[in-house]
C-alpha cells in the first residue's frame, strides 16, 4: 500500500463512522454512539479487501471494505486512485455488525508537496455512488485560488466535474464547521440549477493532529443523506 492514503466509512443514522489517514502524520478518528474521538488505527490488506481497525478509549471498531469497483485512477496523471465499496462494520469481537458505504483514496506521490493548503473530501452520495473532491493551494493562496478537482464515482464508472466550487465556514479555531459543494458536469446548461450536483454538510465532529484537521459530516447530496469526510491540511 502507498504511504499516502485517506480511508473512511460510516452511517450518520447509525451514529458510527471512522476515518484514518497518513499524509506524513498518521492519525484517525472514531464516531461511536454519536461521540467522536481521536483514535489510533491499523490498516491491513488481504486480496481485494482492506480492513481498518480503529480504537478510541474502550471501543475498537473493525471495518472490512469490500470493493464494488476496480481501483479508479483519477486526475490528469492518475496519482490519485480511489476504491469505493461496502464496509462490514462492528466491534472487534464480531458482534452486532452492519454494512455501510466506505472508500479509500491513495496517492502514488506526496500530495502535500509544495502545498500551502490541501483538502480531501469524500461523500456518500447514495445509489452506490461517491463524490470525491481534492483541492490544492499554493503557499499564500486564498481559498478561492485553490485548484479544485471533483469526481462522481458510480458503479464501474467515474466522471469528472468540469467546475467544482467549495465553500467552507470556520469556527473560532479556524476549523471547518460547515461546508458546501456546487459541482457542474461537462457541457451542463448553466441556466438550469438542476444541472449541478449540490452538497450541504453539517458537522458530527472533528479533531486536529499536527498540520491536519479532519472531521465527519452529515451530508445532503441533492437531498440524499450520507456520511462525508473532510480533511484539511495547512502548512
Amino acid at each position: 500500500m502507498e504511504r499516502f492514503f485517506v480511508c473512511g466509512f460510516g452511517d450518520p443514522a447509525a451514529g458510527i463512522g471512522g476515518l484514518a489517514w497518513d499524509l506524513g502524520e498518521p492519525a484517525a478518528l472514531l464516531l461511536n454512539d454519536g461521540r467522536l474521538e481521536a483514535a489510533s488505527f491499523a490498516l491491513e490488506e488481504g486480496g481485494d479487501a482492506v480492513t481498518l481497525e480503529i480504537a478510541a478509549g474502550d471501543a475498537t471498531i473493525e471495518a472490512t471494505l469490500s470493493p464494488r469497483t476496480a481501483e479508479l485512477p483519477l486526475g490528469d496523471a492518475g496519482d490519485l486512485r480511489v476504491v469505493v465499496g461496502v464496509a462490514d462494520v462492528g466491534p472487534k469481537d464480531g458482534s452486532e455488525s452492519f454494512q455501510c458505504p466506505g472508500q479509500i483514496s491513495r496517492w502514488s506521490s506526496d500530495p502535500l508537496e509544495d502545498a500551502g493548503t490541501f483538502r480531501h473530501m469524500a461523500i456518500d452520495a447514495g445509489d452506490e455512488s461517491f463524490v470525491v473532491v481534492e483541492a490544492f493551494g499554493e503557499p499564500g493562496a486564498d481559498h478561492g485560488e485553490e485548484r479544485t478537482d471533483a469526481w462522481l464515482i458510480r458503479g464501474e464508472d467515474e466522471s469528472r466535474f468540469e467546475d467544482a466550487f467549495v465553500s467552507t465556514q470556520y469556527g473560532g479555531e479556524a476549523e471547518p464547521t460547515r461546508f458546501g459543494l456546487e459541482l457542474w458536469p461537462e457541457e451542463a446548461e448553466r441556466a438550469s440549477r438542476a444541472a449541478a450536483t449540490r452538497v450541504a454538510a453539517a458537522p458530527l465532529g472533528g479533531i486536529r493532529v499536527g498540520h491536519a484537521w479532519a472531521g465527519l459530516f452529515r451530508c445532503q447530496t441533492d437531498g440524499i443523506l450520507g456520511l462525508g469526510s473532510y480533511l484539511l491540511w495547512r502548512a
